[in-house]
């Protein structure tokens, strides 16, 4: 009988301090909920009271109110959203050197509190918004934390700021450093740099680390700038053959030839994506001086090969009767087929 008393005290104990428990855990959400509606309203007020002020000051160059100056992290929170706000949809010179201006005056302490804190995502957040923000008075301090021990993700934030406020030290660390980046993020950090900088990276693109240089190719072609066409030209001469297949892609968004000489080689390359990128590239050029070349192509022992080169003859407006003629005149099966099907279906180029 004692026993079962015992059990039974400890049983109706346990149910004490079980809804002891998920009383004290209801009243920490509900807390925190409140909170968190707080904040929010007090950003959404900020943001409410002030955005015609900032209109004024951002658009119409009307001196700022110093009522907008912020006095609570929910205000710069506030502010956050306007300035991002801004810098998406609106985003020009004078936007942004203003915001500059503001944020190195007003919020430069909040996000270097923010950059020497314990917590990754604090520095993460202060890392992104010096970014946007262009918080250049942050750079040295930026520059102290990229001497401690941190993540990747910091890495290559602190190397996007590098890149607005120390060239010198970026190159540095492009050129030589511990971390490997992947082509995907290389390329994400070139698409964005500034045009001189890029430029001085083009300049010693065989000095760069082999993926870093997979990306700068890349990343010129999809700036389609003529003017980068020499530096991928020269890289048509290299042993990798990615950097040629990628050299010869870049040349194709670029749009445009200044040596056709330099790509004949190509056609019989044993390798068949450098086959298939020049039979891609002779559109660019007449017809009338590639037709020999795209025959050959016709005839490679690629289908994917076998079916530019068809599509390219297509796009010159004699292009329909080369292909008659050359059906009338040759031996090979599948060319044939090719020239038919391109005849046939009206393959698009």
């Amino acid at each position: 009988m004692a026993m079962i008393q015992i059990s039974i005290k400890f049983v109706l104990l346990l149910i004490c301090l079980l809804t002891l428990l998920l009383v004290s855990i209801g009243l920490y959400l509900i807390i925190k909920r409140v909170k968190e509606v707080k904040i929010k309203a007090e950003i959404a007020s900020y943001v409410s009271k002030h955005e015609e002020n900032w209109r004024r000051f951002l658009i119409e160059g009307v001196p700022f109110n110093p009522e907008v100056i912020p006095k609570s992290r929910e205000e710069i929170i506030g502010i956050e959203v306007i300035f991002s706000t801004y810098l998406k949809n609106l985003s020009n010179e004078s936007i942004q050197e203003k915001i500059s201006q503001f944020s190195n005056e007003y919020l430069k302490d909040f996000y270097l509190k923010l950059l020497q804190s314990k917590s990754w995502s604090k520095r993460m957040n202060a890392m992104f918004h010096i970014e946007d923000f262009k918080i250049d008075s942050l750079e040295k301090d930026c520059e102290k934390l990229g001497k401690k021990r941190i993540s990747r993700e910091e890495y290559f934030q602190l190397l996007k700021i590098y890149s607005l406020f120390n060239k010198n030290l970026f190159l540095q660390h492009i050129l030589i450093s511990n971390v490997q980046l992947s082509e995907y993020e290389y390329k994400k950090l070139l698409l964005n740099l500034p045009a001189e900088l890029l430029d001085t990276l083009t300049d010693k693109i065989t000095d760069l680390p082999k993926t870093c240089r997979y990306a700068l190719i890349d990343t010129l072609g999809l700036k389609r700038d003529i003017e980068y066409l020499p530096h991928l030209e020269v890289q048509l001469q290299q042993e990798d053959i990615e950097i040629r297949i990628k050299s010869l892609r870049a040349i194709y968004e670029i749009g445009f030839i200044n040596n056709p000489e330099n790509y004949l080689a190509f056609v019989k390359s044993p390798v068949w994506e450098e086959r298939l990128m020049v039979a891609k590239l002779f559109q660019l050029l007449p017809l009338s001086y590639t037709l020999p070349h795209l025959e050959i192509l016709l005839e490679d022992e690629s289908w994917w090969v076998r079916s530019q080169a068809a599509k390219t003859m297509m796009r010159d407006k004699s292009g329909r009767t080369s292909l008659e003629e050359y059906i009338e005149h040759s031996s090979d099966r599948y060319a044939i087929d090719m020239a038919n099907e391109a005849l046939g279906k009206g393959l698009k180029p």
